[in-house]
């Protein structure tokens, strides 16, 4: 098993002397993906680090990770791990046991990332994966994003074993005599993509017995068209941001419009979204009813006013927090604060909040009604004060600069929305 070839391809590989962070659950892939890399990493110039993320989900959870730290130790791979209680996280989060597993383990994953300084983030899907999540992908009714599969490379995940059969894996475990844990939800039809790959996959293998590599073929063939169109899609977009033109919209060929919605609400921090054809469908229809509310899966509304279509996310309310020069955060804000800060705070709205505009002294509310900004927006949307005073608010914008004079200077705080990009692949 040569890795490297397709690595380069991608450009996989991190700078010399960089490091790549493995996700090892302590399975099969997970642990063959690891052993090679740590094989290869002395002879390219890099080296690897271990990270395992324990979901607490099942009775050997613990033990399972027990065994990759062994397996870490005896190879002097730096190891990291944290637990979390993915079932009561689901709860809290109200979303599925899958996806909160999914989202606890790649925010794990990308801290970790950064505390070691790694360049990349290595995943062990290979591609029997990449097939049977085209497959599910074709049976939920996904367009060509979907039936793409996994890309080789998103952000600063990769996949080096993509172009790797499980076939493959098995052999190379077994010719370097590499133990693994076997974890029992792989076997449990409960689960669809075990009841896919148990019952349904060896009859449609008898029809085609190169059903793998058919269907990667097709995801990346679909890939390619797919990114082409996106990057169409794109240039009706604003650069940055949660809002988007209903005149952008308009404008686009009616072909890209809902593929600007899907790129849109792929900036929004949720991760991987169970947003459907139907979904987005309804979306159109609200730009062209021109005001509205929509609220989607995973606490997701889309709210059109004032001419603009907005994204937003619902989460707890941030409380009160008094501001300091440079950077602050706020919920989903980074605030700039450019010079003396001495009793500016950022807080949410309040029924009696009023501020001082042109015309005199006007209340939030009346100031959020004019601008069009609908109340699931309003208790999310930053109010800067200063020694308890409303001085400022933000209405929308991708950036808002507010001049505020402090004794004998002039102030320039900037808040502006931030959004990240979150890795959307099934896993």
């Amino acid at each position: 098993m040569n890795l490297l070839p397709f690595m380069k391809q991608w450009q996989m590989l991190p700078p010399a002397g960089g490091i790549v962070l493995c996700a090892v659950s302590g399975g099969r892939d997970s642990l063959c993906l690891l052993h090679y890399l740590h094989a290869v990493a002395p002879l390219e110039g890099f080296s690897v680090a271990a990270a395992h993320f324990n979901h607490q989900m099942r009775p050997e959870a613990d033990s399972d990770e027990e065994f990759v730290r062994r397996f870490c130790r005896e190879r002097e791979i730096p190891f990291f791990t944290e637990a979390s209680p993915v079932y009561e996280m689901a709860r809290v989060w109200k979303l599925s046991v899958e996806e909160t597993g999914r989202r606890l383990r790649y925010d794990f994953l990308q801290r970790t990332a950064a505390v070691v300084g790694a360049a990349v983030i290595a995943t062990a899907h290979h591609a029997d994966d990449n097939a049977e999540t085209v497959l599910l992908n074709l049976l939920r009714g996904s367009g060509s994003e979907g039936l793409g599969g996994i890309p080789p490379v998103r952000g600063p995940f990769i996949r080096p074993l993509l172009e790797t059969s499980r076939r493959e894996v098995e052999e190379y475990c077994a010719l370097h005599g590499i133990d693994y844990v076997e974890d029992s939800t792989n076997f449990d039809t409960h689960y669809t993509r075990a009841r896919l790959r148990h019952q349904l996959w060896p009859q449609l293998e008898g029809i085609n017995q190169n059903l793998t590599r058919t269907l990667c073929r097709t995801a990346g063939l679909l890939r390619e068209e797919n990114g082409y169109l996106n990057e169409l899609a794109a240039q009706y977009l604003p650069r940055e941001g949660w809002s988007l033109s209903l005149e952008s919209l308009r404008k686009a060929p009616e072909v890209l419009r809902r593929r600007m919605i899907r790129l849109m609400l792929r900036r929004l921090p949720t991760g991987k979204q169970d947003v459907s054809a139907a979904h987005i469908a309804e979306a159109c229809a609200l730009a062209e009813k021109g005001r509205g509310t929509l609220m989607l899966p995973d606490g997701v509304y889309v709210s059109v006013y004032d001419g603009e279509m907005a994204f937003s996310v619902e989460r707890p309310v941030p409380g009160e927090r008094m501001l300091c020069e440079g950077e602050n955060r706020w919920g989903e804000f980074v605030i700039e604060v450019n010079g003396p800060c001495e009793g500016l705070s950022v807080r949410s709205w309040q029924s009696t909040d009023r501020m001082i505009v042109k015309n005199g002294c006007r209340s939030l509310k009346r100031i959020f009604s004019d601008a069009g900004m609908p109340p699931v927006l309003r208790e999310r949307t930053p109010v800067l004060c200063h020694h308890g005073a409303v001085v400022g608010v933000y209405l929308g914008e991708p950036t808002c600069v507010f001049p505020l004079t402090i004794g004998d200077t002039i102030v320039n705080i900037t808040i502006k929305r931030k959004f990240v990009e979150e890795d959307t692949d099934n896993d």
